[in-house]
């Protein structure tokens, strides 16, 4: 048994097609970036990228996100367009929260976990700079790439804190709020340089219950009537439906549609003997060998 096989075994009987699921870790993931419409013209990015030898294919479900038919070793971040602003390195899986989480201009948005800035800069795009966006990370040397992308991306709107996501303060209230955990990170380990490893139980125990915290704070702060979107790039059921399950169950908030247009499989309703709520069915589960990128949850919720 290959040390992938060995790794993902437990979700054998999960993921669709598991030799293919396997097949594509072994695989690396595409090169996306994504335009700066703060900045930039898409169509302009593309014409400068093609001039180098490097054609670029938008994602119709996300405006702006370009995969690239780069020459192994390129490296976009080396760019003058990345220098400038007017790129930023994201992988297609890591927008698909931030697309899902639909914000309007004018809203107040909650970032939670918002380091290295990729989701941030995203939102920030998507509401036209208006409004406010609260980008929050309380790791500061993190801190400090996340203020680093937000000035080279020209994202004004954004103010930035640093509390401990299961403390943030309750006295405002915010129309949407994304909440990309810390988690196992199972989901990014692709190609040939990639380390899988099995995770520890403790820390896996770890990882849920601050999981857990981050997710009831986010509500806490979410206004009636508001939205959230719960993400993690990895596969494992306790970090995702063992989390999102109690908590609708307590909150009675409920499940909604993503609508973000990817292929996707449904969350799980039951896991090694465990039963999950049955709405649970509309999280959506992004697997490489389905969606071309790395392994995410994804599941969004509203708030009575």
């Amino acid at each position: 048994m290959s040390r992938l096989a060995r790794v993902y075994e437990r979700y054998a009987d999960v993921v669709p097609d598991f030799p293919a699921f396997l097949a594509a870790h072994g695989a690396p993931a595409p090169l996306h970036v994504r335009v700066n419409t703060l900045k930039a013209d898409t169509g302009r990015v593309r014409s400068r990228l093609a001039a180098a030898g490097i054609p670029a294919a938008e994602e119709p479900w996300c405006p702006g996100l370009l995969r690239l038919d780069a020459p192994e070793g390129f490296a976009p971040g080396t760019t003058l367009l990345h220098a400038l602003g007017h790129i930023y390195v994201q992988s297609a899986s890591s927008a698909v929260p931030a697309v899902g989480l639909a914000p309007e201009p004018g809203h107040r948005v909650l970032d939670l976990c918002a380091a290295p800035g990729s989701k941030t800069t995203l939102l920030v795009q998507q509401m036209e700079d208006t409004g406010c966006v609260v980008a929050n990370e309380p790791n500061r040397k993190r801190l400090r790439s996340l203020a680093t992308n937000l000035e080279r991306m020209g994202a004004g709107s954004v103010l930035v804190t640093a509390y401990s996501g299961q403390n943030f303060p309750k006295r405002v209230r915010f129309d949407r709020v994304l909440v990309d955990v810390p988690c196992s990170g199972e989901g990014t380990w692709r190609g040939p340089a990639a380390r899988p490893r099995r995770i520890r139980p403790d820390f896996r125990d770890y990882l849920v219950r601050q999981q857990s915290a981050l997710l009831r704070r986010a509500y806490e702060v979410l206004e009636p009537g508001g939205e959230l979107v719960y993400s993690t790039c990895t596969y494992a059921p306790e970090e995702n439906e063992g989390v999102v399950g109690p908590f609708l169950e307590e909150t009675g908030a409920r499940v909604i549609p993503l609508e973000v247009a990817v292929p996707a499989e449904p969350g799980l309703t039951v896991w090694d003997g465990r039963r999950f709520p049955g709405d649970l069915r509309l999280a959506c589960r992004l697997y490489p060998h389905r969606f071309d990128s790395e392994g995410f949850f994804v599941v969004r919720v509203a708030k009575p």
